[in-house]
């Protein structure tokens, strides 16, 4: 068994720490591999409606949505003549992604709360756990969007290429926003409220359940928005129209890269603290 000497060195040696990191990554994928499985059993095991729940979010925003717009209470134009619930399911479909990724490091961490504490693991495994069941629940969610696709018969382009590496983008980016204000949200609840609260008035500043709009106030929030133009790009490459934003997507998946590495760093470092915080 390995042993880790704990000393009083508080050097930081970057690219080290990055290739430990990576290194227990591989060790412990058996074991997040594991964590997911009891987890999902866990999950659905006692649950009646079973994979409904992964796709409760998506069905019930997207009837809400289309409730308001057929009602006239508001009236929302798509661009390209897509079909208003070919729009609405890809978008929430897409936004769901988002906010599953980003929420995924603390509460992993929280789920685990009851065991980082007395077993000594790697805890990135937890982080892995995360992001195993947003790719199982993104599977599910898959269901829905070929559903709509083959009713309103869209057809898709050779731009249906891209959207695994679109859905790889979102991922990205969201997971390494979650991991950055992983330590501080797990010692201090406000962070994580903020979040929650913060969340889904993003979603009113992105193309989720309707287009940007061509002028005015919100139109700014829109374009400063990164989510503005990965929601679309994605949502393109699935109706047959080619994406508009790849190569600022290429440089945000880049800058996303850099910031990952910074915040499993920063993850590695302050999960000792973390870890004497929510333990006492």
């Amino acid at each position: 068994m390995k042993t880790t000497i704990y000393t009083a060195d508080k050097s930081l040696h970057f690219f080290k720490e990055l290739y430990n990191i990576f290194t227990d990554i591989k060790k412990c994928n058996f074991l997040a591999y594991q964590m997911t499985k009891r987890d999902l059993q866990s999950m659905y095991r006692q649950s009646i409606l079973g994979f409904f729940w992964a796709l409760a979010p998506v069905i019930i925003n997207s009837l809400i949505w289309l409730f308001l717009n057929g009602s006239g209470v508001i009236n929302v134009n798509t661009p390209g003549n897509i079909p208003y619930p070919v729009y609405i399911v890809l978008g929430t479909t897409l936004w769901s992604i988002f906010v599953e990724t980003i929420q995924s490091p603390i509460l992993s961490i929280e789920i685990g709360r009851g065991i980082i504490s007395k077993i000594n693991f790697p805890k990135e495994a937890l982080l892995m756990t995360g992001l195993y069941k947003a790719a199982f629940n993104f599977i599910i969610k898959l269901i829905p969007i070929i559903a709509v696709l083959i009713y309103y018969q869209v057809t898709p382009s050779w731009s249906l290429l891209l959207f695994p590496f679109y859905i790889l983008s979102i991922t990205i980016f969201a997971f390494s926003l979650g991991l950055l204000i992983t330590p501080l949200g797990l010692i201090y609840t406000d962070i994580s409220k903020i979040i929650n609260t913060g969340i889904p008035f993003l979603m009113y500043v992105t193309p989720v359940v309707y287009a940007i709009p061509s002028s005015g106030f919100f139109k700014y929030f829109f374009e400063v928005n990164p989510l503005t133009y990965l929601i679309t790009d994605a949502r393109n490459t699935l109706i047959g129209l080619n994406p508009e934003y790849l190569f600022f997507t290429i440089i945000l998946v880049f800058f996303s890269i850099i910031f990952l590495f910074i915040g499993l760093v920063i993850f590695r470092k302050s999960m000792p603290i973390v870890i004497e915080k929510i333990a006492g």
